[in-house]
């Protein structure tokens, strides 16, 4: 239960931003619509700087379900302020509009779900592909959606087929938030539903601005948020990146630490005989495990296969004791997967203290790092000192 109550909690606290963002959106419309010309000006600008700005940077940054979002709404609102200036008030009965009602959520449903996390994959290609055939086929065939049944029947403006649409791909996505909790995921979600609320209301210019607007810095604060994880913590929970622990020993360590690093012996093989998502529970249970014994550890991310155990006030004839406790410990443990598959494993684990002679807390892994290469090349599920 506490690790449930624990879950909730980072899925909360992660909410925190784009939750208020899009409810001080909603109450700000609420509390002064209609704005005059000039704030749905200031909004319309502030929304063009915010895309302007978040574009590049997560083409740059390699993010792909925030970039393909933020493109598909640029190219909404364009389209949108288009339809009203050519079709005026008649609008809300123009196939385009309809149609923007029903793809959207379905574009959000496949970012969300099929996007690979990184921009420059096949997959992404795959989906510009769909999104270009899209547009290429409303274009030609846009009108045949004004044939559906009941389309005068509205929430807002929006036909009930597409708010039901909308509301069932939102709730999809709270639940798999629910399973799977990240930044990226929480701000879609948020960042959808400030869209379906632009198009409900699509026909004020007060709040399609507003909401709009809000679905950009929605994204923008997403970019910041993952990137600051990114830079600070790992994905497992209670582990620091490498960046995060060079901060740490340089603002918050005593003189005086070991550290000791840990690795999965044959990890490739574990690899082979699980996937990468079950390997990622299997090292959240190691560093669960870790955290059962009594020593004051800070645990920190080594490049993609190592963790940092640091022991603060120890030499390294203490730590080499805690070190080898550690490892028989995991060996002697059945790991259970969801599935109820279970598999048993060695690590192994090299001791390095820091001393007088490192100039930084890098030299201390480094030495750590060549000595385990080392002695891993000739065994496994040993304990040594660099």
């Amino acid at each position: 239960m506490s690790d449930y109550l624990k879950y909730i909690f980072l899925t909360v606290k992660d909410s925190f931003f784009p939750a208020c963002f899009l409810a001080l959106g909603i109450i700000y419309f609420y509390s002064y619509y209609p704005y005059e010309s000039l704030t749905n000006t200031y909004l319309h600008i502030v929304f063009y700087a915010l895309s302007a700005i978040a574009l590049p940077a997560l083409f740059f940054l390699n993010n792909s379900k925030l970039f393909l979002t933020l493109i598909t709404g640029i190219f909404s609102y364009l389209l949108l302020n288009n339809i009203k200036i050519i079709t005026g008030e008649n609008f809300v009965s123009s196939f385009q509009y309809i149609w923007l009602c029903f793809l959207w959520p379905l574009n959000l449903a496949l970012f969300y779900f099929f996007a690979p996390a990184k921009l420059k994959k096949m997959r992404n290609f795959y989906l510009f592909v769909f999104m270009l055939a899209e547009t290429a086929f409303v274009s030609k065939f846009g009108d045949i959606i004004l044939q559906v049944p009941y389309l005068s029947w509205t929430v807002g403006i929006m036909p009930v087929w597409a708010v039901i649409l909308w509301i069932s791909v939102l709730f999809v996505i709270l639940i798999s938030i629910s399973i799977h909790n990240t930044i990226i995921n929480i701000g879609l979600f948020y960042a959808g539903t400030a869209i379906f609320l632009g198009l409900i209301y699509a026909n004020s210019a007060s709040a399609c601005t507003t909401f709009f607007m809000i679905f950009s810095l929605i994204l923008c604060v997403s970019m910041i948020l993952d990137l600051r994880f990114l830079y600070c913590y790992d994905h497992l929970s209670d582990v620091g990146s490498y960046q995060s622990y060079l901060n740490q020993a340089r603002k918050k360590f005593p003189f005086k630490y070991t550290i000791g690093l840990l690795c999965i012996d044959n990890r490739e093989k574990v690899l082979q005989k699980t996937n990468q998502q079950k390997l990622k529970g299997l090292e959240q249970a190691i560093v669960d495990k870790i955290k059962e014994f009594p020593y004051e550890i800070e645990i920190f991310r080594h490049k993609q296969n190592e963790l940092i155990l640091v022991f603060k006030n120890e030499t390294a004839k203490h730590v080499i004791d805690y070190a080898d406790e550690i490892r028989r410990s995991i060996a002697g443990t059945e790991f259970v997967f969801y599935n109820k598959e279970t598999l048993k494993i060695t690590v192994s684990i090299c001791v390095s203290e820091k001393t007088r002679k490192d100039l930084d807390a890098a030299e201390v892994i480094n030495r750590a790092h060549i000595t385990l290469q080392k002695a891993n090349a000739l065994n496994n599920n040993i304990c040594m000192k660099a």
